[in-house]
């Protein structure tokens, strides 16, 4: 969907409000866990991704002109070519590990850890405690096979590892240990699926933000869009609150999967559409921040 037609200025301004929001939010979740280089290099592979099928769509019978694609993206030929080049261009990218593991020097250096032989325990193949400074296995040679930027001290990045929770550090003897149950790979896709999950219903109630724009421009009916909270609810009562209304909307999550399912055709065809619902609870603390009770 395209609202290039309908928003005005003043629409414009308040939709890269409503981004910078939402950004805001996503970015609290980055930090720490992806460069901020790595996040430019997604949202320009993304950005030019979706603008070339928004053209696909446009001139379906032909290739799209790459006048147009600089025109939406504001890029010229050089960094479009650059860009549509990218090994990852037009593919699925968050699920493979070597997509994950390159986020951040951080995530690069203890992904070696956890995996490289040099720095696993040849009779239980755990990581090795390791010291900060001198030969492998330590965290200076860590640094320099993970290709760390330069200004970073080995000292800075064992603080680091420590604060995050990813190691332990002996200060009397100055090793240190890798928090295993966090950071060995693993196989569980829960988490992969969870996060999948909670984003698609993300993207969801975008879309219908968007629809709902562009459609209270041109004067008609709106799909239903509704998020009601309160910021005066006392520390003590909140979770008696959740717990009231989570049982509510399990009693309509209940109406509506049933209601799903008397529309729902037996057979699939490509002509048939996505639609449904989302519930969730939230609840911020009063810093603005989420909460983590």
């Amino acid at each position: 969907m395209s609202l290039q037609k309908t928003l005005k200025p003043q629409d414009v301004a308040a939709l890269s409000s409503g981004v910078e929001s939402l950004l805001r939010r996503l970015i609290r979740v980055l930090v720490g866990h992806m460069s901020l280089t790595k996040l430019e290099e997604l949202v320009r592979l993304v950005f030019v991704e979706e603008s070339e099928r928004q053209l696909r769509r446009e001139f379906p019978n032909k290739a799209p002109p790459m006048s147009q694609l600089a025109l939406l993206t504001g890029l010229d030929s050089r960094p479009l070519g650059k860009i549509r080049s990218h090994p990852a261009y037009g593919q699925e990218r968050g699920p493979e590990a070597s997509f994950m593991r390159n986020f951040t020097s951080t995530t690069r250096l203890l992904d070696k850890w956890s995996t490289d032989p040099g720095y696993l325990d040849e009779s239980t193949g755990r990581p090795l405690p390791i010291t900060i400074q001198g030969q492998a296995p330590s965290i200076e040679s860590l640094m320099k096979s993970a290709g760390f930027i330069r200004g970073v001290t080995a000292r800075s990045v064992a603080e680091r590892l420590e604060l995050g929770g990813a190691a332990t550090w002996d200060r009397k003897t100055g090793v240190l240990t890798l928090v295993t149950e966090k950071f060995l790979p693993s196989t569980n896709a829960d988490l992969a699926g969870a996060v999948e999950v909670g984003f698609n219903a993300i993207g969801h109630l975008v879309d219908t933000v968007l629809t709902n724009l562009e459609r209270l421009d041109e004067g008609q009916p709106r799909d239903y869009q509704r998020a009601y909270w309160s910021n005066r609810i006392a520390p003590h009562q909140v979770e008696a609150f959740q717990a009231r209304i989570t049982q509510m909307m399990t009693e309509f999550e209940d109406q509506g999967l049933a209601l799903l399912g008397e529309y729902e055709m037996d057979i699939e065809s490509p002509s048939q559409v996505t639609a449904g619902f989302g519930l969730y609870y939230f609840e911020d603390a009063p810093d603005g921040e989420s909460s983590n009770r």
